[in-house]
Formats: C-alpha cells, sequence, structure tokens
C-alpha cells in the first residue's frame, strides 16, 4: 500500500507544478489578447493511468469571461483517448485569469487554448 500512494504521489506532482504562464485567445475573429492565469493548473492524475503507468496530453478549449472565470472547456484533442480528459476538464474549470482587458476595457475572451500533459515519474 505504501508502494501506491508514493507513486501516486509523484505522479500527481508531474502534473501539478507546472509555472504559472501565459495562454492567448480572441476578443474578436481578428483580436488576440494574452491571458495571465492567478493560480496554478493542478490536474489530478486518474489513478487507473496511474496503475497502468499510462502517460499522455489533453488539448482544451474554452472562453474566459471578462471576470477571467473560464467557461465551457472542451477537449480538442486527447493521447491516448478518453484516460485524461476528465481530470483535465476539472482541472481547467478551477483556473482563474486576470481580467482580461482590451482597450482598457474588461472583455471576454474566445478560442483559448491549453494543453494538459500527464506524465510519470
Amino acid at each position: 500500500m505504501k508502494k501506491f500512494k508514493y507513486l501516486f504521489l509523484s505522479a500527481f506532482l508531474i502534473v501539478s507544478f507546472e509555472s504559472f504562464s501565459a495562454e492567448y485567445g480572441y476578443v474578436d475573429d481578428e483580436t488576440r489578447i494574452q491571458l495571465v492565469r492567478m493560480n496554478q493548473l493542478m490536474p489530478e492524475y486518474p489513478r487507473q493511468a496511474i496503475r497502468l503507468g499510462i502517460e499522455g496530453s489533453v488539448v482544451l478549449k474554452f472562453n474566459v469571461d471578462e471576470y477571467g472565470a473560464v467557461l465551457d472547456p472542451y477537449v480538442v484533442e486527447s493521447n491516448p483517448g478518453g484516460i485524461f480528459d476528465r481530470a483535465s476538464i476539472k482541472a481547467v474549470r478551477k483556473l482563474i485569469y486576470e481580467p482580461p482587458l482590451f482597450e482598457e476595457k474588461a472583455v471576454p475572451v474566445r478560442n483559448v487554448q491549453l494543453t494538459v500533459v500527464f506524465k510519470l515519474q
């Protein structure tokens, strides 16, 4: 049992300690702006993937409202399919961004894309 707990903890640390980063989205069809995260992406490594030693990644798209909250995340691509989707969506929903500004006004942003990588040590 101790070995499983250690493996789970080490797998969790790999995906949870990403640096703060910036993503980009669109105010309209042509205007691209940078978004700045205010918290870390903290996905939980699925237990089944740990047991089977599976690594992978998920590409998500979502919108951000004028207050910096994530809206409507969905999976664009996942490898392997279906293993990490739920954990990625759950983690992305908890992200908070600085309110996106365009021309000194808070605006909603569309089509933000983010890749979540799951890697075992």
